[in-house]
């Protein structure tokens, strides 16, 4: 059964490419329950995969013999990626001329190096066998160089994947489907990460005695197996429409690529750029917990605990305030899991508004729904309120109380606004500097109930005059083509159908059009451009979420040089989930912790035991990260308004 599908549009390619277009149909095999699951499973993969590499990256460098000191230079490769990758694929994605699509090619071919990475982490020493003596220096020392360009491959291929099952959800996805699409997406991140603390747990060499002697080797099979049965499944389920282009224009290089991603930065439009500067401060607030949890909790273990007498006693406190700490982020992962499933029931759907214009709210659930960026708003209160009450904790399981709450917090910032950005890349928002009053981030085929919008205000305090909607619409219908029909005939130009302004609005269902103040003509220009860079505008967005990253690193750097100058944290290197795992390698890293500095890998944290009088570092970074919490709560409020004003 086909599901959804789209017009077949005329669409810029990119700068420079004015002949390119988009033709075809973007649809997803299978009755439509299954469709939203189908489309992101492959971040499922993704996120065990990521879990694969945090937990066990770390302590099998160490034990392979790496200093301490170089860990940092290892662990570059993950900001480093999210960084320039991302932004670069998703700019060489959006145009690919492949008759396969824009990015299922690029991410079965991440999902390749991906493969070819982790089995390389997980088989190292075998590897290096091949060219060495085993129990050699050089088999030493080469196996330590391909565990280093193993998690370089890992990190930079993952970082494309990752980018392009985004990019797929927007381009296959209508307006209306994008808050669902994007919420399948936040729960199969969290299946992946509350299954790897249960994985850990298991004996996986008696299990799965045929894929390795180690569990780092077993799970490297495991991830690998499902990274590409999952990404397989998504590509022969999902169509993508194709892009083509009337005469040959000539490659660009990278400088040009980078061109590109300059000047779409520059023009981001107006709710778009709004919607990263949130990211920019939320992630100032999310890195501290995901880099330093478990040695927050930890630290509370051992203040409260007495002071350790010897050596094994340090050792035993400081593999006991591990397993407090991963308690806590199974706590976290637990409800963030159950918040992707029971939210987005109390989100405000396109159906919900339709029905409002015919009738008032009816019933308890109708009447609490809210608008999307509302609770996003109100996840970063949340967030900045637990932030701010580890003034008033100093018990772990007050800490741990707080970790769990802040779960919620989590899932809306891994479904909230790469659903808004979808909508906002499908409304076509006019470029930065134009009239606001034309910028839409919901689906434009429909309006608010002004009784659904008032309910929703005064929850959070937010309503004022200017809120009340108008409920005017024009309906239109639109057509559906399919890829194969169009698919031997492929013209250079765009079909006369695509000069009717509403034609191109309207994307596969039924429904009303809403009236913009700033011309259909102009409007579809807009969206038409946005659609064709949606993979820029997602590596742009991640930039927001990486460059945070590093002002975290080092304003830990500097608090710590303050309050704790004996200590040293290496931290991991992505934001990804914790998923702590536990295991012959989890106990070579807590053999390893008795230096002065310690090693923090997502859930993989041990340090030396402080002074208890002392201010809790962590603590402070964590206030820190509360205050700069607030900042995106007030910027995603005001967004919120403007949204609810122009939806």
């Amino acid at each position: 059964m086909v599901g959804f599908a789209a017009l077949p549009t005329s669409e810029v390619g990119g700068e420079g490419d004015s002949q390119s277009q988009l033709v075809g149909v973007a649809r997803i095999l299978g009755p439509k329950w299954v469709q939203s699951p189908v489309l992101t499973v492959g971040l499922l993969g993704v996120q065990v995969l990521w879990s694969v590499e945090m937990s066990y990256a770390s302590p099998y460098l160490l034990s392979l013999g790496l200093k301490k000191s170089l860990m940092a230079i290892v662990f570059l490769a993950g900001p480093l990626s999210g960084l320039i990758v991302q932004p670069l694929i998703g700019a060489l994605a959006d145009r690919s001329r492949s008759r396969f699509g824009r990015r299922r090619p690029y991410m079965l071919a991440g999902t390749a190096i991906c493969v070819f990475g982790v089995l390389l982490l997980g088989f190292t020493r075998e590897f290096a066998s091949i060219f060495t003596a085993r129990a050699s220096y050089a088999n030493d020392v080469l196996t330590i160089w391909l565990a280093i360009w193993a998690i370089y491959c890992i990190d930079f291929a993952v970082n494309a994947v990752q980018a392009v099952d985004r990019a797929l959800i927007v381009d296959t996805l209508p307006t209306n489907e994008q808050a669902s699409g994007n919420a399948w997406a936040a729960r199969m991140l969290g299946i992946g990460s509350v299954a790897g603390f249960f994985v850990g747990n298991v004996d996986l060499t008696q299990v799965f005695f045929m894929f390795g002697k180690t569990e780092l080797q077993v799970l490297a099979v495991i991830a690998s197996l499902l990274l590409v049965t999952t990404h397989s499944a998504t590509a022969y389920c999902v169509t993508e429409r194709v892009l083509v282009n009337s005469s040959k224009t000539p490659k660009k290089g990278l400088s040009a690529e980078m061109k590109i991603l300059w000047n779409n930065l520059l023009k981001l439009p107006r709710v778009i750029r709004q919607i990263c500067l949130i990211q920019f401060f939320a992630w100032l607030g999310w890195f501290p917990i995901l880099f330093y949890t478990t040695v927050y909790i930890g630290e509370l273990h051992k203040r409260a605990s007495p002071t350790p007498t010897d050596d094994d006693a340090a050792a035993a406190l400081d593999a006991e305030g591990t397993r407090l700490g991963t308690r806590a982020m199974l706590c976290n992962a637990v409800v963030a899991l159950v918040t992707t499933f029971v939210m987005p029931l109390f989100v405000l759907r396109d159906e919900d508004r339709r029905r409002g214009l015919l009738a008032p709210a009816k019933g308890w659930s109708n009447r609490r729904k809210m608008h999307l960026a509302t609770l996003w708003a109100a996840s970063h209160l949340l967030f900045a309120l637990c932030m701010a009450a580890t003034l008033f904790t100093s018990s772990v399981f007050g800490a741990t109380l707080l970790m769990a709450v802040v779960g919620f917090s989590w899932a809306i910032t891994q479904w909230a606004p790469f659903s808004l950005l979808g909508e906002a890349i499908h409304s076509g928002s006019p470029p930065a500097g134009e009239d606001a009053a034309s910028i839409h981030l919901s689906d434009t085929r429909s309006r608010t109930n002004v009784r659904d919008d008032n309910d929703e205000a005064r929850q959070f305090l937010v309503v004022d005059e200017d809120d009340i909607l108008d409920a005017s619409s024009d309906g239109i219908a639109s057509t559906r083509t399919s890829l194969d029909d169009v698919h031997e005939n492929i013209r250079p130009r765009a079909s006369p159908l695509m000069q009717q302004a509403g034609a191109r609005v309207s994307m596969a269902n039924i429904g009303v059009v809403g009236d913009d103040e700033g011309g259909g003509e102009a409007s579809d220009k807009g969206n038409d451009d946005l659609m064709s860079k949606a993979g820029v505008i997602l590596g742009i967005h991640n930039i927001f979420i990486v460059v945070p990253q590093f002002l975290v690193t080092g304003l830990s750097s500097i608090i710590f040089a303050i309050f704790e100058p004996d200590k040293s944290v290496l931290h991991g290197h992505h934001p990804g989930n914790t998923t702590p795992n536990s295991g012959n390698l989890t106990e070579l890293a807590i053999e390893s912790s008795n230096s002065t500095s310690s090693v923090i890998s997502f859930g993989r944290a041990s340090e030396q035991v402080t002074d208890s009088d002392g201010p809790n570092s962590v603590a402070i970074i964590f206030r820190l990260g509360g205050v700069s919490a607030a900042v995106a709560f007030v910027l995603c409020l005001r967004l919120s308004r403007e949204m609810r004003r122009k939806t």
